[in-house]
């Protein structure tokens, strides 16, 4: 039976009814308890010296009514007996609890198979008051945040989905957001938790909001945090770039700390439930497009559990105004790498070159690499050093200046020195080599001239001129095709086609052209059958 507490004010009502001579039964009814609560109410006050015919009780009086309002058995009374049961078992619940890990729910079903019919709730207050297993977590009210303070971000894996372009099954997760103060939420359904894919996912975000909070707790994945050190934290250089370009504060939360981040950590099994389980998606795009109209239509216009408020109400009136201003400019995806300087005062980004200047990056120097959609940034040292423009792979951006001075002249001599090795392999491998290194920058296609004598070992030096020699008739001057030459032998002449032989026809079976006259045969097998010519010359 649930417990009812019985007010102060309650309590002198009931002895002031009494005092003028009502009923008990009376008294029940006009104050709605129960006539046994009535009575033991009544039972205390005569017993603290109160009279029908005397004053209101005194406060000493008042403390003993007040003590009956304490939950569960009156003082010195039996224990229950469910609870007496339940002491008979204490050894066995406790070892269920701490040594086989078993769920209150599963010792309550496992009780239950052994005869000990007691209610959940029975059994849940008897471990609490026993003080078994590790005890119920006891837990405070955290402040709510200010409109449009904060954010929390999590993932969680809702099911599988066939890709339409290869046929097979996927995994789908979904990046949950949640704004702290209306719990209005958003959710960006994934297939990679990349940092490309999670800024979209962002992006797509502050757009659905048409503003950013100012900060955001986060889990812990790899594409955002480093160091998932529980003190400090340690943000990727993309994500921690990207913060700043938004003017977001992060702040991650600790690994398999759930409280961090309270307000998205159950919300990922309500979107499972509520949008991905039963619905019918074409594609990716689909179940996205899908999932934006849910959070406006479905989760947007519940009752929280919590607020018992409209998450979208609340957002559209309190929020959506306090929210830093998003400008809706796509945001470019930097990508970082770490390079080393090659020999040639070269690194390489995006399988293409880029030149270094030597004073300040000689060959072996550790550098940073930065590239976006337009440029190439390199750092040394947090230091900017140099700045190119994105090259295509395969591509090549190269400053003259950055060569050192004393090595212009061996760099000049590099080529020739690669010409003179050609010379051995043929006089059309030379002829290639030499107008391969023609222009201002000779040394820039060291690396070519290089592979083309490394081709005379893969496809000997005979094969070598002849592609050669074909590459130049068409001023053909790529390495790179000289070497799909070989691959298919195109160098090698066609074959001549065999010759015709007529052979002679037999006479075998060769009947005169009289014999397809048929109009004369008939002529002569008339004559004959006149009897004018032999039958036997008839045909």
């Amino acid at each position: 039976m649930a417990y009812r507490e019985v007010y102060r004010v309650q309590i002198l009502e009931i002895i002031r009814r009494w005092q003028v001579g009502e009923s008990q039964r009376s008294i029940a009814r006009a104050t709605g308890l129960a006539r046994n609560t009535v009575d033991k109410y009544l039972r205390t006050a005569v017993a603290a010296g109160v009279s029908r015919g005397g004053g209101p009780p005194d406060e000493s009086a008042l403390v003993a009514l007040l003590q009956h309002n304490a939950p569960g058995p009156a003082p010195g009374a039996c224990p229950a007996p469910l609870a007496a049961a339940l002491a008979e078992w204490r050894e066995q619940i406790a070892r269920w609890l701490d040594q086989d890990h078993l769920q209150l729910t599963r010792i309550h079903e496992l009780l239950i198979r052994d005869g000990v019919i007691v209610s959940y709730t029975t059994l849940r207050r008897f471990v609490r008051q026993a003080g078994l297993g590790r005890g119920g977590k006891h837990t405070v009210r955290m402040a709510d945040w200010p409109p449009g303070e904060a954010a929390e971000l999590d993932f969680g894996r809702l099911g599988t989905m066939v890709d339409p372009a290869t046929g097979k099954r996927r995994v789908v997760w979904a990046l949950a957001l949640v704004l702290l103060y209306s719990r209005h939420q958003f959710v960006w359904p994934l297939t990679r938790q990349t940092l490309e894919e999670v800024i979209a996912g962002l992006e797509a975000a502050w757009r659905f909001f048409g503003g950013l909070p100012r900060r955001l707790i986060l889990d812990n994945f790899p594409a955002a945090v480093a160091g998932p050190d529980p003190l400090n934290p340690r943000l990727t250089r993309g994500f921690l770039e990207y913060s700043q370009a938004r003017g977001l504060l992060v702040d991650p939360a600790r690994i398999r700390r759930p409280r961090d981040k309270p307000h998205v950590e159950r919300n990922v099994p309500y979107v499972r439930e509520r949008l991905f389980k039963g619905g019918s998606f074409r594609d990716l795009e689909d179940l996205r497009g899908q999932a934006e109209h849910w959070c406006l239509e479905v989760a947007g216009l519940r009752v929280h559990g919590t607020t018992r408020q409209l998450p979208l109400e609340v957002f559209r009136r309190e929020e959506q105004a306090r929210l830093q201003p998003y400008d809706g400019v796509v945001y470019d995806v930097p990508l970082w790498r770490e390079a080393t300087v090659h020999p040639d005062h070269h690194i390489s980004f995006g399988q293409a070159l880029y030149s270094l200047p030597a004073t300040t990056c000689p060959p072996g120097t550790k550098v940073e690499v930065r590239g976006d959609r337009d440029l190439v940034r390199i750092y040394r040292r947090g230091q900017l050093v140099k700045v190119h423009s994105r090259q295509p792979r395969g591509g090549r951006s190269t400053d003259p200046d950055d060569y050192p001075a004393e090595r212009t002249a061996y760099a000049l001599r590099a080529p020739d020195r690669i010409v003179h090795q050609a010379t051995a392999l043929g006089p059309n491998v030379a002829a290639f080599a030499q107008r391969l290194f023609e222009g201002p920058l000779p040394w820039a296609k060291l690396r070519q001239g290089q592979k083309l004598l490394r081709l005379a070992d893969t496809y000997t030096a005979a094969r070598l001129d002849a592609a050669c020699a074909r590459a130049l008739d068409h001023d053909l001057l790529d390495v790179r095709r000289l070497e799909r030459i070989l691959r298919l032998a195109l160098e090698l002449p066609e074959p001549a086609p065999p010759p015709v032989v007529l052979l002679p026809l037999s006479t075998r079976f060769a009947r005169p052209g009289s014999a397809f006259d048929h109009g004369r045969r008939r002529a002569r097998l008339a004559l004959a059958g006149q009897g004018r010519l032999p039958l036997e010359l008839a045909p």
